[in-house]
């Protein structure tokens, strides 16, 4: 006997498949509509930390004036009341107001969707001076974790045009880094070298490397973005906008800055200073 055929059968299955896809489509539905609320809370969460940021720094702005109007004055009225090691700690004070001033500014303009460069006042200068007198300020923080810089200045000619407090900024920012990272008792490396680009002319590249933990690669290029952190960073303060100032700077200098793994085993932040500053500014 010949194999009877249901006429249900066909009607069955395409039931089926039917039923699938009414499932599936509500499935995919309500994924959109999950990833649409997620959407909608990280950009909510990321307008609240952007304006309780802009609200902290507002209210910095106060005392750092005032620290540094006494710092001033000391610095001016303090001859024979002060011996050269206080006029010293005193100079150092100002530099170091000076610099939170600017970092407060920063952040105050800083936004996560914000793409207006920074302004930079170039001239011509010692880029090696402005790198030593950047790792200075930070000696107290060095000697606290018993740490030592290895300085690597190999630059043939460090005459460049840059932004003296700009650069200075970004070399105390990267240094910063490295301190926090680094292994206890560690190495930081600071170092220049000649840079021959057919693209960009001639120049000079930075490097700062510490021996910590180092960065993940899928970290490399995410970190500069605004208030982002890299894997493994939990652990460390900060707000994640202290590499975004970085590449905003040298970027407004016409360069490039990079993070990468580096030969003390740890990451390695490397920026490139084209001879002839390409500085682009902002109305």
């Amino acid at each position: 006997m010949g194999k009877r055929v249901d006429s249900q059968e066909p009607k069955t299955c395409s039931g089926l498949i039917d039923a699938g896809e009414d499932t599936l489509r509500l499935q995919l539905e309500e994924a959109v509509s999950r990833v649409l609320e997620l959407e909608s809370e990280l950009s909510e969460h990321a307008r609240r930390r952007a304006d309780l940021i802009h609200l902290v720094s507002h209210e910095l702005r106060t005392p750092i004036t005032v620290i540094g109007g006494f710092a001033r004055l000391l610095q001016s009225e303090g001859h024979g009341l002060l011996n050269e090691e206080q006029h010293r700690f005193v100079s150092e004070g100002l530099k170091a107001c000076r610099r939170l001033d600017d970092f407060v500014g920063d952040l105050l303009e800083a936004r996560a969707d914000s793409e207006t460069p920074f302004v930079v006042n170039p001239v011509l200068g010692d880029l090696h001076e402005s790198i030593e007198d950047g790792l200075e300020s930070l000696m107290p923080l060095l000697a606290d974790r018993g740490m030592k810089v290895e300085l690597m200045l190999r630059a043939s000619d460090p005459q460049i045009l840059f932004d003296d407090r700009r650069i200075g900024q970004v070399v105390t920012n990267l240094t910063s880094n490295a301190i926090r990272c680094g292994k206890h008792s560690g190495i930081i490396r600071v170092g220049t070298s000649d840079l021959s680009a057919v693209s960009s002319g001639t120049g000079i590249e930075v490097v700062v490397e510490d021996d910590g933990p180092g960065i993940a690669d899928g970290d490399c290029e995410r970190i500069f973005a605004p208030f982002v952190r890299g894997e493994g960073s939990a652990e460390s303060p900060g707000l994640g906008i202290g590499l975004a100032i970085c590449r905003g700077i040298i970027e407004a200098h016409g360069g490039k800055i990079r993070a990468e793994s580096g030969s003390l085993g740890g990451a390695r932040f490397v920026f490139e200073l084209p001879r002839t500053s390409c500085v682009v500014e902002k109305d």
